[in-house]
């Protein structure tokens, strides 16, 4: 289907947006500590916006985010070897291609 100007005519197709984004919507709130890995080439990201608890300090309220890119062959490679070491199987993996 194509958009177009007519608000009215998209919206069947607005409706199976907005389905198809709530069924497959993982929201989870991180924290301090937590990492996040994925594969930025087959996820649509964001965050919703979030207000501090009263009484916390301005350092305290501000997100933290540091990104970072690394190439898929040599992550996975070095998750492998440290799955290995460990001695856990590594077929856990799921095909990221």
């Amino acid at each position: 289907r194509l958009l177009n100007g007519d608000a009215n005519s998209n919206e069947p197709m607005n409706d199976e947006l907005s389905q198809y984004a709530h069924e497959f919507t993982w929201d989870h709130k991180l924290s301090p500590g937590d990492m996040l890995v994925f594969n930025n080439r087959r996820m649509l990201h964001g965050r919703r916006g979030f207000s501090a608890a009263e009484g916390t300090s301005f350092e305290d309220s501000q997100r933290h985010l540091v990104g970072c890119y690394t190439n898929i062959d040599d992550t996975l490679n070095s998750y492998r070897v440290l799955l290995r070491e460990r001695g856990t199987a590594a077929s856990s993996i799921l095909n990221v291609g």
